[in-house]
């Protein structure tokens, strides 16, 4: 998923008219097997056989034309450039589902040209349609493509903030949180709407700092509050957060160490998690409480612990290895790859981390949280892919059985993604 998918989907943010768009738009989301660029390639996806339309003809044809030529129009637009963003801005009133999906994109991918305009349509745009194209709804594709004008968007979204109601600060939060690291100078107003406690503005804020990452440690004193708020999604929430800003939020082991030990089942393995990504300085009390967690009568908390310490590394976590393998043989972790990738990590065999992610990739269910371990490895997941792709060429050269078939389709569905991990440059996590 992406870095804010998972507080886009409150529903409490929007309009009733947006409600049921968001639940058809969560069950075609499957939790992370759709991914941005599947999303704007479905909806760039124009008939094919394009004129050498002139910007005129293309404002002629979004005012006259049919379904079809208008789509031909919009990706001619695109081929122009930014002095087209205007053209293309009046296509996101369009009558037209795809037309305003494809328009969304195509802006998208001209910012940030025109920020000052685009960004405060994409925004209206964003609050009021609810139609979906392919897999995305328009207002998903919306803030997506705000996401893409950077700091550009900023001066609009802050103009946009003052005076906003307590609703459309939530929007803005969606907002911020598209704009990832870019959108640190908003950090204040964050924190501000965090210590009002409205129930969901704290959650949208938190959620934003979250995406912010490590230009949020400002907020590092407020998530700690948070960390003990009565409303525990405020906690694992604030962990979230926590983690994601890294090293900065090393104040908050403590309190950390405290929900690891003492939270609900749901904070307590985020905070496990948030202490495995603030990193190595975390301390021996806090790696000693990780430790013990691997043993936690709840499997979601042990598969945390295990994973943090796992990303502390042998030189830190070392001692953990012994922990991890005893629990692992007498009361197996699931995901088995995240219990074999801690172990390697900490100085374990390579072999059954090879064989526990493939058989978690090909069975599925694990698929997403394999994968994810196979991207964290980079290239020394290598031996994996060359036997994962054996294994697609096998399948693919027989007639397959319908377990088989769901089989293969995992395999190609994790190559995909390693690939274009790869390809992209993105680096090991």
């Amino acid at each position: 998923m992406t870095r804010s998918s998972s507080f886009l989907w409150d529903a409490r943010l929007w309009t009733p008219q947006l409600l049921l768009a968001a639940s058809l738009a969560l069950c075609f989301w499957g939790f992370g097997y759709a991914t941005p660029a599947r999303a704007e390639g479905a909806a760039s996806s124009a008939p094919t056989g394009l004129a050498a339309l002139s910007l005129e003809d293309c404002k002629r044809v979004l005012a006259e034309g049919d379904e079809a030529s208008r789509l031909k129009a919009v990706a001619a637009l695109e081929s122009m450039g930014q002095e087209a963003v205007p053209v293309l801005l009046t296509a996101l009133d369009d009558s037209h589902d795809a037309v305003r999906a494809r328009a969304i994109v195509a802006i998208g991918k001209l910012a940030p040209a025109h920020a000052e305009v685009a960004v405060s349509k994409l925004l209206e745009l964003a609050q009021k349609d609810g139609a979906q194209v392919d897999e995305w709804p328009n207002w998903i594709l919306a803030f997506k493509a705000i996401g893409k004008f950077g700091e550009t968007a900023l001066p609009t979204l802050d103009e946009q903030w003052k005076n906003a109601s307590p609703e459309k600060k939530a929007v803005l939060c969606v907002a911020y949180s598209e704009l990832g690291p870019a959108a640190g100078p908003a950090v204040p107003k964050l924190i501000e709407l965090i210590e009002e406690d409205n129930l969901v503005n704290r959650r949208q804020a938190v959620g934003a700092l979250m995406a912010i990452g490590p230009a949020a440690a400002p907020a590092v004193p407020v998530l700690r509050k948070a960390l003990y708020h009565e409303d525990f999604h405020t906690q694992y929430w604030a962990c979230r957060a926590l983690g994601a800003i890294g090293e900065p939020a090393l104040p908050a082991v403590p309190d950390l160490i405290d929900r690891l030990k003492n939270g609900a089942a749901s904070v307590k393995r985020n905070a496990a998690a948030a202490l495995g990504k603030i990193g190595p300085k975390i301390g021996p009390e806090a790696i000693q409480a990780l430790i013990e967690a691997v043993d936690d009568v709840v499997q979601p908390v042990r598969e945390q612990a295990v994973l943090a310490l796992g990303r502390l590394g042998p030189d830190v976590a070392g001692s953990a290895r012994e922990a991890i393998e005893k629990s692992h043989a007498r009361r197996p972790i699931y995901p088995a790859s995240a219990a074999c990738w801690a172990i390697w990590r900490l100085g374990g065999p390579f072999e059954p981390l090879k064989n526990s992610l493939i058989s978690d990739i090909r069975a599925g269910i694990y698929r997403d949280e394999a994968t994810e371990i196979v991207l964290t490895m980079g290239r020394d997941a290598e031996p994996v892919i060359k036997e994962l792709e054996a294994l697609a060429r096998s399948l693919a050269q027989k007639k397959l059985a319908p377990l088989e078939e769901e089989e293969l389709a995992n395999i190609q569905q994790t190559l995909a993604e390693v690939r274009t991990a790869w390809q992209s440059g993105t680096p090991a996590r």
